[in-house]
């Protein structure tokens, strides 16, 4: 019942590559969302981080998404070592220019480098007066 609910509800899903998605259980579960045992292949088969399986109401298909070293450096940052990077940067620099020292952290010394090019902006927010006070 949950997944039919999540099915109703969800008329464009994207699925992630899946190495284990021609396992029995999982098997079970795509099958459920409508897949068939040849787009199950297609899922198990995919890239990960990089291809993606659409099923919508006008079709399914594999698509790739076209992310480039610093898009997929930033976007991707989810597995352990990545996050042991990010702990330790925020350890050793705050977060002042983080992103800067993830990018060269990352290899990517070049798009660091852009970085520096760009303006500046700081946003004070004021806090906000008690009501009938001006500020």
């Amino acid at each position: 019942m949950f997944i039919s609910i999540i099915i109703e509800s969800c008329p464009q899903r994207i699925l992630l590559p899946n190495d284990r998605a021609v396992e029995p259980q999982a098997q079970a579960a795509y099958a459920a969302f409508g897949l068939n045992a040849a787009q199950i292949e297609i899922v198990a088969r995919a890239t990960p981080k990089r291809q993606y399986y659409l099923q919508s109401a006008r079709g399914n298909r594999l698509f790739e998404l076209g992310l480039g070293p610093v898009a997929l450096a930033l976007c991707g940052a989810s597995d352990p070592a990545t996050q042991a990077r990010i702990d330790a940067i925020l350890a050793a620099h705050g977060g002042a220019d983080f992103a800067a020292h993830f990018l060269r952290a990352a290899g990517l010394d070049w798009a660091a480098a852009l970085l520096a090019d760009f303006p500046r902006t700081t946003t004070t927010v004021q806090p906000t007066p008690p009501e009938g006070e001006l500020p």
